[in-house]
């Protein structure tokens, strides 16, 4: 890998393999040159999440006292925050509460290890889930997420979808519905991860224009506030503008900057600014391709 990643202008890493121990996944994240890494703390597909030891992580936090980098989790894919399609939680079924409270305890358990990152940013990445009704959907997300106990420094991360199916959080304003239900001594533990594949496929802004970029900030701004934009998942779409499809490509490869890196660029300079780190789900040749690009200074 070139030695010019290791001066990555932008605070930007990428999903990494988690091999049971945080320690040797921060440790290659170290060695390829990242600010900034995510990884899945157990099976994305299970709730039941890997325990980490007091060794773990008390090395890993050792090791990022030399090397500060931000820490992000990806929670299983699989999670509901509304309880299910079929039955929502919290409305009289008392079998999918004991299922939703399951899929919290283990919630809770990841935000406490991921808590103790402080050295940088830190969160753990969720898809709020999916409902037929919108407006009871968002509310019960922010019901469920009410019910959480969080741990001091502990921080859940709402990901935008790409609009497919019933999913919810497809834009800002409809992320900004579940913060208005969020109690206001929880608000601090929740922000927002944006993903650029998504809000591009969701057909809400084409980021292939600097304009529409602006846009995107000024509109988060409006809707959530940017102090709650905590990560960008940097990714390419595999899928045309509007697909409503969530398919992630390499950068340069998709629909969004295969033709100019120009927009990419300029993203890239305003998550720098607003202090955004971000991931890429990609693969590691992604950091070739921005550190081929970033300036030289």
């Amino acid at each position: 890998m070139s030695t010019s990643v290791y001066s990555m202008f932008w605070d930007v890493g990428a999903h990494t393999s988690f091999s049971n121990n945080i320690l040797p996944t921060i440790q290659y994240a170290v060695s390829q040159g990242m600010y900034s890494c995510q990884f899945f703390m157990g099976n994305p597909k299970s709730f039941t999440r890997q325990k980490i030891s007091f060794e773990d992580l008390t090395a890993s936090k050792k090791l990022m006292q030399r090397f500060p980098m931000n820490v992000f989790t990806h929670f299983p894919y699989i999670a509901n925050l509304n309880g299910s399609v079929k039955s929502l939680a919290w409305n009289g079924d008392s079998i999918q509460d004991r299922k939703t409270s399951h899929m919290l305890r283990e919630l809770e358990y990841e935000l406490s290890i991921v808590s103790n990152f402080v050295f940088g940013r830190s969160g753990v990445v969720i898809h709020p889930g999916c409902y037929p009704d919108i407006d009871v959907g968002l509310d019960t997300i922010a019901k469920t997420i009410n019910k959480i106990n969080f741990t001091e420094n502990g921080k859940l991360l709402l990901e935008n979808c790409a609009g497919e199916g019933r999913k919810l959080c497809k834009d800002f304003q409809e992320i900004g519905r579940v913060f208005e239900g969020i109690d206001s001594s929880k608000k601090n533990n929740v922000g927002v991860c944006v993903d650029t594949c998504h809000i591009f496929a969701a057909g809400i802004y084409d980021l292939r224009s600097c304009d529409e970029v602006d846009r995107m900030f000024v509109d988060f701004d409006r809707y959530i506030g940017l102090d709650k934009f905590n990560l960008l998942h940097l990714n390419d779409s595999k899928t045309i503008f509007g697909s409503k499809k969530d398919r992630h490509e390499l950068l340069g490869e998709g629909y969004i900057w295969g033709e100019s890196f120009s927009s990419l660029i300029y993203l890239l300079n305003r998550c720098k600014e607003n202090g955004i780190p971000m991931i890429l789900e990609t693969h590691s040749t992604d950091m070739l391709t921005l550190a081929q690009i970033q300036p030289n200074y």
